[in-house]
């Protein structure tokens, strides 16, 4: 059980975008042949934008995961690495409070609309809706991970490092 989590915690993200990425590949090719083809597909865009979507908000919570977002560290810098690693922590509670706050509000969102369908697939919109839930969710245990892993042993390393000096 350990090492399907262990799996599922390392390549979650990756495996959903990659999924994602491959099917919106084959259905905006779909989507041209059949137009070349005077046959046009009236479903393409409807999967194409949904992939699409599912494939953005799953690359967000990948980005929190390797610490990829774009950051101003001009001003954390030149006040060193103690002051740097407790903004570092004090931006990873601010936005799991965030992302805490958006999951709370996708749910009912998801409740919301689940008694509609998509246009052209039909699928339940409380399904294709929960990427939003599922992304809020997924970023609260990445970010909760990075401060505890790595944001709180490097401020009291950074502690450490002041004292000896």
């Amino acid at each position: 059980m350990k090492k399907l989590l262990r799996f599922f915690d390392a390549h979650i993200e990756r495996m959903g975008m990659s999924i994602f990425c491959v099917i919106l590949f084959f259905v905006v090719l779909a989507g041209i042949i059949t137009r070349v083809a005077n046959r046009p597909l009236f479903w393409t865009e409807e999967a194409a934008r949904l992939c699409y979507i599912w494939m953005v908000f799953l690359g967000l919570s990948f980005g929190t995961k390797y610490d990829k977002h774009i950051r101003i560290t001009i001003l954390t810098e030149k006040l060193g690495e103690k002051i740097d690693c407790a903004f570092a922590i004090f931006w990873d509670i601010v936005t799991i409070v965030l992302f805490v706050w958006v999951s709370i509000y996708a749910i009912i969102y998801i409740d919301y609309v689940s008694v509609t369908n998509t246009f052209a697939l039909g699928l339940n919109q409380g399904l294709c809706s929960s990427v939003v839930a599922i992304a809020s969710i997924l970023n609260v245990v990445r970010n909760f991970q990075k401060m505890v892993q790595v944001h709180i042993p490097a401020f009291k390393a950074a502690g450490i490092g002041r004292k000896e000096a």
